[in-house]
């Protein structure tokens, strides 16, 4: 039998934008285990967002798959309707979305909006669904005494607690983590990551980890994948991309981070901007910012080959 439990194959998505096309992700593939954690890396517009959605099948009207397979457990989702939809969303896959202020209903109690989806995806009774709520809320350290309090009475870190424990209420066999701790405080967000880790080791939860901090990638992934311009520049093991990673884009990255040790008075950041989605390089699309482009580098677009055991990347560098 296939250990994946979700393969993504050639995955194409374009926004339509103004009567341009916005090329958002570029033939991403990419597969992940029962109980394996995926962190994707990059900078912000890199197509990250997009793929999540793409699982989750809530992408915006403006956009559009232009080939590829996303399946999961065998399934195709691109091909399922929206009722089978229904019940995979929340159950089977569900997602922490970066921004709480967007995700809460304002005009419903934060109890009531978990109690929902609680109900939704189980055969529970209105006070066992209550029950798993409070547990939920506490799990996330909220008092279960604010069930009945509304979005606006809460902190952008309290929201995003709420919003996974929305998540994880059900329990599913996929998250998709976007920015799962961006607004939380370092304390809080150590005991987050503890709490999503521990969901994943208990219920065997394949987690996808969109993120552009190394240090949560540290703690939590087992695998990385480097996304740039939508398409994926280098995957491999959390050790391989950390002790051993060759393209320059993920060089560049790792030298962004401040060091203790390091007495420099300024970081060392990759020098340019991404590039522009609707015009993107032709060749390499990281040439124009790298300090190893050649000529061949800006006519012809690398493959990702295998480095060894599993460590890819796509650089015509050795």
């Amino acid at each position: 039998m296939n250990a994946n439990f979700l393969e993504i194959k050639d995955l194409n998505v374009n926004y339509s934008s103004d009567e341009e096309k916005v090329y958002a992700v570029n033939g991403v593939t990419f597969s992940l285990e029962k109980g394996k954690t995926l962190g994707l890396v990059g900078e912000t517009g890199a197509g990250k967002t997009t793929i999540a959605k793409t699982i989750l099948q809530i992408l915006p009207e403006n956009a559009e798959v232009t080939a590829g397979e996303v399946i999961l457990d065998g399934k195709d989702l691109l091909k399922a309707s929206e009722k089978e939809l229904l019940k995979i969303r929340g159950d089977k896959i569900a997602m922490i979305f970066q921004d709480p202020m967007t995700a809460l209903n304002p005009i419903m109690a934060v109890g009531d909006q978990i109690t929902e989806v609680v109900r939704l995806h189980n055969n529970f009774s209105e006070d066992k669904a209550k029950e798993r709520t409070l547990e939920m809320l506490e799990m996330v350290g909220i008092p279960a005494v604010r069930y009945v309090e509304y979005p606006h009475q809460f902190s952008g870190g309290m929201k995003q607690r709420v919003v996974i424990a929305m998540a994880l209420a059900c329990n599913p066999e996929l998250l998709l983590a976007d920015e799962p701790t961006t607004a939380l405080d370092v304390t809080i967000q150590a005991q987050v990551l503890d709490m999503i880790n521990s969901l994943k080791e208990k219920f065997n939860t394949a987690m996808i980890l969109i993120t552009h901090d190394l240090g949560v990638v540290a703690e939590t992934c087992d695998n990385v994948a480097v996304i740039y311009a939508g398409e994926i520049v280098e995957y491999g093991s959390k050790r391989q991309i950390f002790k051993d990673h060759r393209h320059p884009y993920t060089e560049g990255l790792f030298g962004s981070i401040p060091k203790l040790d390091d007495e420099s008075r300024k970081l060392s950041p990759i020098p340019g901007l991404p590039p522009d989605p609707t015009n993107l390089p032709t060749g390499c699309k990281f040439s124009p910012r790298c300090p190893y482009a050649t000529d061949r580098c800006k006519e012809e677009h690398p493959d990702l080959s295998d480095r060894g055991e599993g460590h890819l990347c796509r650089c015509f560098r050795d």
